[in-house]
């Protein structure tokens, strides 16, 4: 069932947290080459608060908590550098900076949030630490302790694939073979040996939501999943496989409870346009972890962010050209579900997500779109180049081409949350 409460919340953090970081970007950016702020606001419409430091620059935090601005001297409303505004140049606005401090200006807002990304991956190591190599099993679910693997158990290989200190539990269970049991080769007492037992993410139910299709069905924690219709499951990946492509048509689940063969008749339901039976995975194994050094801990969360950036611009750009699925694009409706998923998971997976959110504001806000920062480095570009501005008939081209696009795409991302 969804939270409204944590979804409001989440939602409210989200936007504050990472729009203020952004706003931030440029601010400290206009500081540095004379431009000054006037107001720097968390949130917007009336101010509920509001003080005025020694610079004669007003903090305040307005009533609508959807994230926040700041405007400069001379701007004639909070979208300073989206709009071109008419008029004398104001001494210490921004439209008196050179053309380089503008484009400075701009580029800060999103470069703060890559930032933040940078550090916010490198803190999440600190706090839950990393995967000690060589792997070593630090917990074992109970009904697996007689299938040969033992807490303290080195793991070398995981069917014949050797674990290397660069691995990632997700990037071997990506290249395991659809099988329910696999060889593992093992070091134990300083012996090396193998043992055959389940896949690391074999289909073990670890939770079940309240009121959700298989609570209703009767399956608890603990069960082990065979088949679904008759098709073995042989992993986690497989029966979200087989639960997506159910269109909500009745399921015959065959699973294993304590020993015993027992079926379940369940209907997976729909939820943020995907199909659900309302169940959490629960691993063979855990790993031991280890606190990396801070230079351990900056590499992994610059390695992260870049493979980060890396699949979001590959998305987008799939996204943007036709080549990807529609339904590959998120709105806010999805956004909101998962920002209010992510706080109740706690403050590690929050903060991973506010990670991933952050990157994708600055990565959006580098499109060459008029009423985005990447328009306006468009509109300096030209500006540079040519010698002159961009004729105001062609700006407003632009702008209103701009807008469209942005709407549009929000208005397929939120017809995806509701249809696909």
């Amino acid at each position: 069932m969804i939270d409204i409460l944590a979804v409001v919340l989440g939602v409210i953090l989200t936007f504050l947290i990472v729009v203020v970081i952004h706003e931030l970007g440029h601010f400290f950016a206009a500081r540095m080459v004379g431009v000054k702020p006037e107001i720097f606001s968390v949130g917007f419409g009336k101010p509920i608060w509001s003080r005025k430091d020694r610079h004669g620059i007003i903090w305040q935090v307005s009533r609508i908590p959807a994230g926040g601005y700041v405007r400069f001297v001379g701007d004639e409303n909070a979208a300073s550098l989206s709009s071109v505004p008419d008029g004398p140049v104001v001494a210490g606005s921004l439209k008196a900076a050179s053309k380089s401090a503008q484009a400075f200006v701009a580029i800060a807002g999103p470069l703060a949030n890559v930032v933040f990304t940078v550090v916010a991956l490198s803190v999440l190591p600190l706090m839950s630490g990393v995967t000690s190599y060589p792997w070593t099993i630090s917990n074992l679910t109970v009904t697996t302790e007689a299938n040969g693997l033992r807490v303290g158990d080195q793991l070398v290989t995981i069917a014949g694939d050797e674990i290397t200190a660069t691995d990632t539990l997700a990037g071997l269970l990506s290249r395991l073979p659809d099988v329910s049991e696999v060889a593992y080769q093992i070091e134990r007492d300083g012996s090396v040996g193998a043992e055959l037992a389940p896949r690391p993410d074999l289909p073990l139910i670890g939770n079940v939501a309240d009121g959700s299709a298989a609570a209703e069905a009767g399956l608890q924690p603990g069960d082990l999943l065979k088949t679904i219709d008759g098709e073995t499951v042989h992993s986690w990946s497989d029966l979200q496989r087989v639960v997506s492509a159910s269109d909500g048509q009745l399921m015959a689940f065959v699973y294993d409870r304590n020993g015993s063969e027992m079926t379940a008749q369940i209907a997976p339901r729909q939820s943020n346009g995907r199909w659900l039976i309302g169940v959490g995975g629960l691993p063979l194994f855990t790993l031991a972890t280890e606190r990396p050094g801070l230079g351990e801990a900056l590499q992994s969360g610059v390695s992260r962010s870049w493979d980060l950036l890396t699949n979001l611009v590959t998305g987008l750009a799939g996204s943007l050209t036709g080549q990807n699925d529609s339904c590959d694009l998120d709105g806010p409706i999805q956004i909101a579900s998962v920002a209010g998923q992510a706080i109740q998971l706690g403050p590690e997976t929050f903060l991973l997500f506010l990670a991933i959110i952050s990157l994708g504001l600055g990565v959006l806000n580098l499109l060459p779109v008029p009423i985005l920062d990447g328009g306006h480095l468009m509109l300096l570009g030209y500006e540079g180049a040519t010698g002159r501005p961009l004729g105001k008939k062609m700006q407003a081209v632009l702008f209103i081409g701009g807008v469209t696009i942005i709407v549009f795409l929000m208005l397929t991302a939120t017809v995806n949350d509701l249809t696909c």
